[in-house]
């Protein structure tokens, strides 16, 4: 077996070529070049296809996108587009359901306003083959999180979502038409209204309505947390009992759905702050039948949602990915990736400070090509700091690194996109917010045509082509724009072209 090691600044590696079980001997190429980022761009991607807002849509929904082409009839149409949102912070991941891309999103803290839109955010929809707005809706209480895999809700042949805001925000969303179908309520008089609840879990039906129901914690004060048994049809609270009096806070719920038993974390007030596991027998509050194994399948998280998402789907072929992110950012925090091979031998390494990599994503596509795609923020601003007023202003690049194994083992690892960020924060608060971009990426086939295409969006803030760096005056900053770009990009089928960029440079 032959061993190869290789350093570039900035990313370096050393990699060892892995066979199967058999005698394996090959010529391996590896690639590691920093090319120009319009030049990598336009060859992938093709020249950049920016369209312009609506001034006739108050919030910046984009108009129609024409393609340069025309589409043959019999392909599925190309998709590749950009769309650009104005005085709009995106959340979170995306999530692909009936063609559409849905997710929810936060107004602007500073800089121009959105006019007409609910102060706590909503929830957007745009169509997968061109971004055309297809629904917003605007909600009352900030949204914090929405999932469309946890409930079994089907109305008028569209899948639910499920949102989670502030203040106990709790409903399911038809996703094709935009409409609220139910929000979290309480009937019985000696129930008090659900606060502050998580992301629940299903489990199965207890009322005989033939669907799942949700669990999650309800938190109230110490001695008052309370666990919400939720109808996954109708949204009511249908049981709510109280958990540990001693508990100060209570987080990290699970379900044992073989005994129907809730756990959690209880962390009793200081002076002992060690949390400890405390559990809830369901079965002492309701009459839970037996789930049946087509219950307990329908409870599980669809397995392209579930390996898409969770941190710890960290493999692609016979290699994987390790990262931590330790710290706090932008000043204290490092980042450290390791990718290893079938040996469990370090191939490819990336450490660095002010860096912070999201949730890294495996890459699985035709002709045994297999990988990883990293998007990371690297802060870059000066020393000593920029406050402008109350405001404190951090510049980021926003870098998107591909690492590709082929059938032959070759390894290539290419700086995709690089994309400049403009942060603001004030003490409570940064814009973009960091913990909203950790699955700012994700991995689809969006036009059913076979092949993967990467949707990613960033989010700035846009300075009238103003230097950052030399604003003083924070009425300048009134002036400047959030924007949140959604990118799709056909990955699989056009990254010969990022491999024919890199042998020509």
């Amino acid at each position: 077996m032959h061993s190869y090691r290789l350093s570039a600044n900035p990313l370096s590696f050393t990699a060892w070529a892995c066979g199967d079980r058999k005698e394996f001997h090959a010529q391996i190429a590896f690639t590691l070049k920093t090319l120009p980022y319009q030049s990598v761009t336009e060859r992938l991607f093709g020249a950049s296809q920016e369209v312009t807002a609506d001034s006739n849509r108050p919030w910046g929904i984009i108009k129609d996108f024409k393609p340069k082409q025309k589409p043959r009839k019999d392909k599925p149409e190309s998709i590749s587009w950009d769309k650009t949102l104005t005085a709009l912070e995106l959340k979170g991941r995306m999530h692909v359901v009936g063609g559409n891309l849905i997710t929810i999103l936060h107004n602007a803290r500073w800089g121009v306003p959105l006019e007409h839109f609910s102060p706590g955010g909503g929830v957007i929809a745009l169509l997968g083959r061109n971004g055309d707005e297809v629904y917003w809706v605007a909600l009352s209480n900030m949204p914090r999180y929405i999932d469309c895999s946890i409930l079994d809700l089907v109305v008028n042949n569209a899948k639910a979502c499920l949102i989670i805001g502030e203040k106990g925000y709790m409903a399911a969303l038809n996703s094709v038409a935009g409409l609220i179908i139910w929000k979290i309520h309480v009937t019985a008089k000696d129930l008090p209204p659900p606060e502050d609840v998580d992301m629940p879990i299903s489990i199965p039906d207890v009322d005989g309505d033939g669907h799942l129901e949700l669990v999650t914690l309800s938190r109230y004060g110490k001695g008052k947390h309370r666990v919400a048994i939720i109808s996954g049809r109708t949204g009511e609270v249908i049981k709510q009992p109280l958990l540990d009096p001693d508990c100060d806070n209570v987080f990290n719920l699970t379900y044992d759905y073989n005994t129907a038993t809730v756990f959690y974390d209880c962390s009793p007030a200081y002076p002992f702050p060690a949390p400890t596991m405390k559990k809830l027998k369901l079965k002492d509050y309701l009459k839970i039948k037996e789930p049946t194994a087509n219950e307990m399948s329908r409870v599980m998280i669809p397995d392209d949602e579930k390996m898409r998402f969770l941190e710890v789907n960290n493999s692609a072929g016979e290699h994987k990915v390790m990262y931590s992110n330790k710290g706090r950012c932008p000043d204290d925090c490092f980042v450290s990736i390791n990718v290893t091979d079938c040996q469990n031998k370090t191939i490819w390494s990336y450490h660095m400070d002010k860096t912070y990599v999201m949730n890294p994503i495996p890459l699985h596509f035709k002709h045994s090509i297999t990988g990883f795609l990293l998007k990371l923020w690297q802060w870059h601003t000066p020393p000593e700091g920029k406050k402008i007023g109350s405001v404190r202003l951090e510049l980021i690049k926003e870098r998107i690194v591909l690492i590709t194994f082929n059938k032959s083992e070759s390894m290539h690892v290419v700086n995709a996109s690089l994309v400049d960020i403009v942060q603001l924060c004030d003490e409570n608060e940064c814009q973009p917010h960091l913990s909203f971009q950790t699955q700012s990426a994700l991995i689809a086939d969006l036009n059913g045509d076979g092949t993967q295409d990467l949707i990613s969006y960033s989010v700035t803030y846009k300075t009238n082509n103003e230097d950052p760096l030399r604003v003083s005056n924070e009425a300048s900053i009134r002036n400047w724009v959030l924007e949140s770009k959604v990118r799709v990009i056909q990955l699989e089928a056009e990254l010969h072209k990022l491999y024919e960029a890199v042998s020509k440079n």
